[in-house]
């Protein structure tokens, strides 16, 4: 091997020979090169000989960082090719563990745009289009596009949340077949029924356990209002209406009046409000009333005669790492993630009211914002 130094103090590895001893191979596989500062905004005029020397400095120090050799494992990448008409990656040649990448379609893998970006900027991919070899820049303009769309903002938030430890997966929303529905969907469409004036969904209607819970409503409704109030049974004694005809002395103890009018007016200390509260009928109502679930409702202009659709979409599901997650049998996901763009406001109590009415999550929303400098905010919505 034939080397020899630069003046920017790099290694230049001469073409004819590529062998290098373990020393050269581990010093040249963790080199690094740190690019100074720009230091403080300029506000000279353009074309000065002092911004002309900076841009030169630049370029010299990108030259630089260019040049450094990189030594790399072309064997562990995996090789996909870029479909461009269903605007997916179809893999060839799998290398490493696949198994949070992808999905499968007649026996082949197949990656998502910013699967496949995600991959080739960490190194493990080798996207090829046309039978060329597409270079991390070429991707960026190959699989998010040319011209401004949502790709990029769902790439930046795929990318963080990947890097953070989450697995992140596309949405699947949750299928509408009667099996899946329980008693307490059908409960909660009849209450929006009654209460909101909300539609029962048809999937809810096919289910074998709407008949049910809708006869025990009724029942229920019907309980409480003609329900006869028990009188309770007089067990008082009978008082004595013969008096003593003999004198009794006077009692000589003053008798203490009470401080406050509550008291005066009350034999054993207590208000009006404290006897009412020992009635059989105040019982009685207070255990029908705790069966209650209250419902509060912000605003009464829901639709009656259709569903509105929230314009708020879900992307991506997250599931955690340590909790077994199978590609072929996924677990329910810990979150559903909505991806807002700057110029979109966060959703209000009807939007989540909305996204609740159309089953569409299946887990706590995560609601990302991505602003216009590209910084990330997210949010935890719980749904109750």
């Amino acid at each position: 091997m034939e080397m020899k130094t630069l003046d920017t103090e790099f290694v230049e590895i001469h073409p004819r020979n590529s062998y290098l001893s373990p020393k050269e191979l581990i010093a040249h596989r963790h080199k690094e090169f740190e690019v100074p500062s720009g230091g403080l905004k300029r506000t000279q005029n353009e074309g000065t000989a002092s911004e002309l020397e900076e841009l030169k400095r630049a370029q010299d120090h990108l030259r630089a960082q260019l040049s450094v050799p990189r030594i790399e494992r072309l064997g562990g990448r995996a090789l996909a090719t870029w479909n461009e008409e269903q605007q997916v990656a179809e893999v060839l040649r799998k290398d490493g563990k696949f198994e949070n990448f992808g999905h499968s379609e007649q026996g082949k893998l197949y990656l998502e745009y910013y699967e496949a970006l995600f991959l080739l900027e960490l190194g493990r991919l080798q996207l090829e289009y046309y039978g060329l070899v597409v270079s991390i820049e070429q991707a960026y303009v190959l699989l998010l596009g040319e011209l401004e769309s949502e790709k990029y903002t769902n790439y930046l938030v795929y990318s963080a949340l990947s890097r953070a430890g989450y697995i992140v997966v596309r949405h699947k929303p949750p299928e509408a077949t009667p099996e899946s529905v329980t008693k307490a969907d059908c409960i909660w469409a009849l209450l929006k029924k009654i209460v909101g004036n909300h539609l029962v969904p048809d999937r809810i209607k096919a289910s074998p356990f709407y008949a049910v819970v809708d006869k025990q409503m009724e029942d229920n409704k019907e309980l409480i209002i003609s329900q006869k109030i028990k009188e309770p049974e007089d067990t008082e004694e009978s008082i004595n209406l013969q008096f003593d005809s003999k004198k009794r002395k006077a009692n000589d103890e003053p008798i203490e009046e009470p401080e406050s009018k509550k008291e005066k007016l009350s034999t054993s200390g207590r208000s009006l409000v404290d006897h009412l509260k020992t009635e059989f009928s105040y019982t009685k109502f207070e255990e029908v009333f705790e069966k209650f679930d209250i419902v509060q409702l912000e605003r009464q202009d829901y639709a009656t005669n259709e569903f509105t659709v929230s314009s708020l979409k879900i992307t991506f599901d997250l599931h955690l790492h340590n909790e077994g997650y199978k590609k072929s049998s996924p677990n329910p996901p810990n979150f559903n993630v909505i991806i807002l763009t700057s110029q979109e406001a966060f959703p209000t109590h009807d939007d989540i009211s909305k996204i609740q009415n159309q089953y569409l999550h299946t887990a706590p929303l995560l609601v990302v914002s991505v602003s216009e400098s590209k910084q990330i905010q997210a949010f935890l919505y719980f749904i109750s």
